[in-house]
């Protein structure tokens, strides 16, 4: 009985010490602890925290048990062993076993109760982080500004594999860049290459930096005259073009591409600014092949039909692979001696000649999808902004026209640095008729064209949002899932971009995003070159979201943010923003009178997160 109450007096004061333990908010961490040290080593007193030190005592005390118990077994069964059968020996000894076992229960018990109901009792109050050790969130440096920031996209992309050693290394941004931060000595003639300015672009093995002392990426990058640079008419993507192939055919090989903070906007001001003021910095890994297999069509938009089409409608082309941007878009309009003409639009109207359509060809959906929109201005949509027709009551025949072949097919020529026609990143000319060989420019050999009639309608169907993946409010969230927004019609691609939706943290974390999307058919899956392709799909791929931790009272949370700049392929913003709706009271997400959806319910004023942060128009 004695040694049975003395087990239960240690078993609370492990108890009472395991709660001091767990139990001590971290509330000095407020005080400056380098000054505390620093007073307690001047005093030669210990700096060791409290906790820390009751948390030894414990862990030391509950060795000494352990061999104190288990002494007392090892007597107890020798004093059995002894008894030879009096039943006064045999009963003192076990006696002494059971109090000893249960001596062992009460001391472990009092721990493991005393952990749980902390636990328990912090996490109901939210204060459950100072009971155990979690990892700490990741942030991967010098990313944000890729999406959160000024950098809309670039190729390859962020930990991209398997890209070939001919490739072309393409950034677009969100406004227009001043082209001597990329340039060296630019002639300021997009229609030309020019050396790149390695004082503000840096392109080098990453392994030659990682782990190599004394070494920096300067020492290593490739140099100026080594890239020809290449650039687009609205000075926003810009195409680094290696004059070797990067990497080696032995093994694969990582290469990191950094901007440096100084390169400037074209108005003068910084490209970097704010918690992206270091610059933006990615890597990618080349493996040992050469991309020899050139692009094909995978979808155009519209389809040739007998019916004809709302005259708004926005010509699409979408390639099974991205494509160089500089190849394939520009301005048609000779009056200001913009003459793109790598692909052509030509108009038939009624009764007229045929006269190639003045308008802009613009790149987007990670470089694989080219849209047109004429100058035309016809109407307003909804959010006020201009609408843009191509002719009516006319035949409409869309060139896309193959980039003339090198003395090396399927590498296209290159004219003053430039390709002629359409070509891939990797310099491939298009595989217009789809038989897996380049053969040139030509109707009758890979130009690719399709013609289809308009009629003298503007449609104004107002888009809708009709799945969202994860759902609204959906717990538990793989980390790394790609989040998916599908529309009721087919959209412009070029309105699809890191803007017009957004992924924000309701944290401070520096999360990256890029938006891709792809055309489905009736049956909801990708449509191809020959199917009448009905909605769209907009796809977000993001750094990985942080976990969170229900027992801490931890919990990361995410907002897709889908603005009415969002539009249909016949150019009609989003608004009201009608979607998914999270309650029985409202068959659709928005109305009139209240145009946002916010987490699946309307509302008349900007959403918010859960800590208050407007998520804006």
């Amino acid at each position: 009985m004695r040694l049975r109450k003395t087990a239960m007096a240690l078993g609370v004061f492990v108890f009472v010490g395991i709660l001091m333990v767990l139990g001590t908010r971290d509330v000095y961490a407020q005080i400056n602890s380098a000054s505390v040290n620093a007073v307690g080593s001047a005093s030669g007193l210990s700096t060791q925290e409290l906790t820390i030190l009751i948390a030894r005592i414990i862990r030391a005390a509950l060795g000494v048990l352990g061999i104190v118990f288990v002494a007392l077994i090892v007597y107890a069964g020798y004093l059995y062993m002894i008894s030879s059968g009096d039943p006064v020996k045999t009963a003192n000894a076990k006696k002494i076993i059971k109090s000893a076992a249960i001596g062992l229960v009460i001391i472990f018990a009092s721990y493991s109760i005393a952990s749980y109901v902390l636990g328990r009792l912090l996490a109901a109050a939210g204060l459950a982080g100072t009971t155990t050790t979690t990892a700490a969130p990741y942030s991967e440096p010098l990313s944000g500004s890729l999406g959160s920031g000024m950098i809309e996209n670039h190729y390859p992309g962020r930990n991209a594999i398997d890209i070939p050693r001919n490739t072309r290394i393409m950034i677009t941004f969100k406004e227009p860049m001043n082209p001597d931060s990329f340039v060296k000595d630019d002639d300021k003639d997009p229609a030309t290459t020019d050396d790149m300015n390695t004082d503000n672009l840096l392109i080098y093995p990453t392994d030659s930096v990682n782990g190599s002392e004394g070494v920096e990426a300067k020492d290593v990058a490739l140099a100026s005259t080594a890239v020809a640079v290449s650039y687009t008419e609205d000075l926003r993507t810009f195409v680094f073009d290696p004059i070797d192939l990067l990497g080696n055919a032995l093994e694969d090989t990582n290469y990191t591409v950094k901007i440096q903070p100084d390169s400037l906007k074209a108005d003068g001001t910084a490209v970097f600014s704010g918690a992206y003021a270091e610059g933006y910095e990615w890597s990618f890994e080349v493996s040992t092949e050469v991309d020899l297999t050139p692009p094909k069509v995978v979808s155009a938009i519209p389809v040739s039909s007998d019916n004809p089409y709302d005259r708004n409608v926005t010509i699409q082309i979408t390639f099974n692979e991205a494509m160089d941007p500089v190849a394939v878009s520009g301005t048609y309009d000779p009056n200001q001696e913009k003459t793109f003409s790598n692909i052509e639009i030509v108009a038939t109207p009624e009764g007229e000649t045929k006269n190639n359509v003045y308008g802009s060809f613009l790149i987007s959906n990670g470089y694989k999808t080219v849209e047109f929109t004429s100058f035309d201005a016809c109407s307003k949509d909804p959010c006020g902004d201009t609408i843009y027709c191509l002719p009516a009551l006319a035949n409409i025949e869309v060139q896309a026209h193959a980039a003339g072949l090198s003395t090396d097919p399927p590498q296209a020529s290159m004219i003053g640095g430039l390709f002629d026609g359409l070509a891939d990143a990797a310099g491939n000319s298009l595989d217009g008729d789809g038989d897996g060989t380049a053969e040139g420019p030509g109707v009758s050999l890979d130009d690719y064209q399709w013609n289809f009639q308009t009629s003298d309608a503007i449609n104004d169907d107002v888009p809708e949002i009709i799945s969202l993946s994860p759902g609204i409010r959906e717990e538990n969230v793989d980390l790394n899932t790609q989040v998916k927004v599908t529309f009721n019609m087919l959209m412009q691609s070029s309105s699809l971009n890191s803007d017009a939706i957004r992924l924000i943290p309701d944290q401070v974390q520096e999360l990256w995003y890029t938006l891709s999307q792809m055309s489905l058919n009736s049956n909801f899956q990708p449509a191809n070159v020959e199917e009448n392709p009905v909605y769209t799909q907009a796809m977000v791929d993001h750094a990985s979201f942080w976990e969170s931790d229900e027992t801490q009272g931890i919990f990361y949370n995410y907002y897709p943010v889908i603005s009415n700049d969002v539009k249909s392929v016949y150019q009609i913003c989003m608004y009201p923003s009608y979607g998914p709706s999270n309650s029985e009271s409202f068959s659709s997400c928005a109305t009139t009178l209240q145009p946002y959806c916010c987490d699946g319910l309307p509302s008349n004023k900007a959403c918010t997160t859960n800590k208050g942060t407007t998520l804006g128009d």
